[in-house]
């Protein structure tokens, strides 16, 4: 997995991608690896005080771009879907096709399609759109391109089964920060960073290892072997 050139992480809102696979990105970047992310959602119903309603879309955007540095990843392609207005129609499957054509990526990571309604709907289209991004099709979304695999991160459901798990014992601590850094969430997400440990404590004991994060590779279209 990790002997990548570039990967993309399709996700609903901002915090998944940290919450998700916040080790694994970092684990990239480290070794070089370009990573880009699409992202839906605004933020907008992040608020646990009435006070920050008005701004809150904003004081999100200030911390994913604090998240961004911190992880090192190379973009941020950001979308104004509500946080529950996310749906799997005919404009947000563009948007996959569209990114995967454009960051010609090896590997595409994306939510889980047991999670909750937005994640749900962001798995059911990047899923797809990882397999027809490689159709000579919609040529105005750019030239096609396959992806090598497609991951499937878990952020408030554990996966049911595990493919891999990604050793993130040297980056958990960075993978904290960046929980952190996504400060207006910390009290959104019950328990934040308690979870955080606890889910890589428990992956990398299933592994073996100390701390890792779980992924799930997606097998519903066959893989050419040459």
């Amino acid at each position: 997995m990790l002997d990548a050139k570039r990967a993309l992480i399709i996700c609903a809102h901002p915090d998944d991608e940290v919450l998700g696979l916040g080790g694994t990105i970092k684990k990239m970047t480290n070794a070089g690896i370009e990573v880009n992310v699409v992202m839906f959602a605004n933020g907008n119903e992040g608020y646990t005080d009435l006070a920050d309603k008005d701004r809150i879309v904003e004081m999100r955007k200030q911390e994913r771009n604090e998240v961004q540095k911190l992880l090192g990843i190379q973009s941020f392609e950001s979308y104004h879907y509500g946080d529950y207005a996310i749906l799997a129609n005919e404009e947000t499957y563009k948007i996959c096709l569209r990114a995967i054509r454009k960051y010609k990526p090896d590997l595409v990571f994306t939510h889980y399609w047991r999670e909750y309604n937005t994640h749900k709907a962001v798995s059911s289209i990047a899923s797809d759109a990882f397999w027809q991004a490689g159709w000579t099709c919609s040529l105005d979304l750019g030239e096609p391109w396959k992806a090598k695999a497609l991951y499937y991160f878990e952020v408030i459901d554990l996966l049911p089964h595990v493919s891999h798990v990604v050793d993130i014992e040297d980056v958990l601590s960075v993978k904290l920060e960046a929980m952190k850094a996504y400060a207006s969430q910390c009290t959104v997400v019950s328990g934040a960073l308690q979870q955080i440990e606890g889910k890589a404590l428990m992956r990398g004991a299933q592994a073996g290892i100390r701390y890792g994060e779980a992924f799930l590779r997606n097998i519903d279209r066959p893989e050419v072997i040459r």
